[in-house]
C-alpha cells in the first residue's frame, strides 16, 4: 500500500505520524510525506493590496521542508520506505494533487494543524479531502496507536464497499476487534395502515429489512483479511447518530464508512451523514468514495469553497 501523509508539523500531524508508525507495515507499504506552506499577506501595498515578504515566504518553505524531511526521517529509521516534497497551493488541491502524482492508496492527515505553517491541515482542509478525494482519506485524531476496536458503517453502497476494501488493504494488527453495523430507516413507509395488519406488515418490513441487512454485512466480512476478528450488528435510527453512539459505546479507535450511500431507498450515508460522523467523532476516521471518473471530479474551486 502507497501512503501518502501531509503534514504541517503541528501536534495533530505528530499525532497522525504516531498512528502511521504504529501500524505493522509490510515490506511493500510505502508512506510518502507532502508539506503545505501557507503563504499569508503581510503589510500593505498598492490600494490596499497586501503583498508577501520574501523573508516570511522563505520561512514558511523552510518550515514545511523540514516538517516532511522530519517526518520522513522518523519513517525511515523504522525501515518504512517514503519521499518529501513540498507541494505549492490549496491545501487540499496541493495534496491531492501529491496524491495523483504518487499513486497513493490513502491519505493520512491530523485533524487540526497550526504554527507558522497553520492552515495547511486545518478541519477545514481534513473536511475537504474526505469529501472530495478520490482516493480514501484517514483524519486521524488524539490516538497515537494502531487502532484495534473498529467500527464499519456498511450499507452495501459502492462507497461504502470501497471504504471496506480500504480497510481490508491497510496494515492491521492481529485481532483486531471490527464490528461491522448496518444502520436500518427511522421509520415505516409513508400511508402505513392502520391496526393489527399494520402491525403484522410493519413486522415482516422489519424482517425483510433485517435479512438484507445481514446479508450486506457477510459480504462485507468477506473482505477483511482473516487476521481479524468480526461481528456484525444492525441498528435502526438517524444513521449519524447510531454510528457515533455505538462508536462511543464500543470503545471504537476508529470509525470506517462510506462519504455517500443509500439504503433501502433512504439514503444511509449520505454526504451529510459522513460530515456529521467526522465532526462529532473522538477517533479517527477513514473516508471513502468509489472510483470516481476523470471528468466527473471536482473543480479546483468546489476544494476551495469546502476549505473555506
Amino acid at each position: 500500500m502507497r501512503i501518502l501523509f501531509a503534514t504541517d508539523g503541528s501536534q495533530g500531524s505528530a499525532v497522525a505520524l504516531d498512528l502511521l508508525l504504529s501500524l505493522p507495515h509490510r515490506p511493500e507499504d510505502r508512506i510518502d510525506v507532502v508539506s503545505v506552506p501557507v503563504h499569508r499577506y503581510v503589510g500593505a501595498g498598492v490600494e490596499g493590496t497586501g503583498v508577501f515578504i520574501a523573508e516570511v515566504v522563505e520561512a514558511e518553505i523552510a518550515d514545511a521542508t523540514r516538517a516532511a524531511a522530519g517526518a520522513v526521517a522518523r519513517l525511515q529509521a523504522r525501515g518504512v520506505a517514503g519521499e518529501s516534497r513540498v507541494a505549492e497551493g490549496p491545501a487540499a488541491e496541493a495534496i491531492l494533487a501529491a496524491a495523483g502524482a504518487l499513486g497513493s492508496d490513502l491519505i493520512v492527515v491530523g485533524s487540526r494543524g497550526h504554527g507558522r505553517i497553520a492552515g495547511a491541515l486545518l478541519g477545514s482542509t481534513a473536511r475537504a479531502l474526505a469529501r472530495h478525494s478520490p482516493v480514501p482519506v484517514l483524519v486521524v485524531r488524539e490516538r497515537r496507536e494502531a487502532p484495534r476496536r473498529i467500527l464499519v458503517a456498511a450499507d452495501g453502497s459502492p462507497d461504502s464497499r470501497a471504504a471496506v476494501a480500504a480497510l481490508a488493504s491497510m496494515p492491521l494488527v492481529d485481532h483486531a476487534e471490527i464490528t461491522l453495523l448496518y444502520v436500518a430507516r427511522e421509520s415505516m413507509p409513508p400511508n402505513m395502515p392502520e391496526g393489527q395488519f399494520a402491525d403484522e406488515l410493519r413486522a415482516a418490513i422489519e424482517r425483510n429489512e433485517r435479512m438484507d441487512a445481514l446479508e450486506t454485512l457477510r459480504q462485507a466480512a468477506g473482505i477483511l483479511p482473516s487476521c481479524v476478528t468480526v461481528r456484525l450488528e444492525t441498528e435502526r435510527g438517524p444513521a449519524a447518530d447510531r454510528i457515533l453512539e455505538v462508536a462511543g459505546a464500543k470503545g471504537a479507535d476508529l470509525i470506517v464508512l462510506g462519504s455517500r450511500g443509500t439504503t433501502l431507498g433512504t439514503g444511509f450515508l449520505q454526504g451529510s451523514t459522513a460530515d456529521r460522523v467526522l465532526g462529532g467523532a473522538h477517533c479517527a476516521v477513514l473516508v471513502a468514495r468509489a472510483p470516481v471518473p476523470v471528468g466527473d471530479r471536482p473543480e479546483p474551486s468546489a476544494l476551495a469553497a469546502s476549505a473555506g
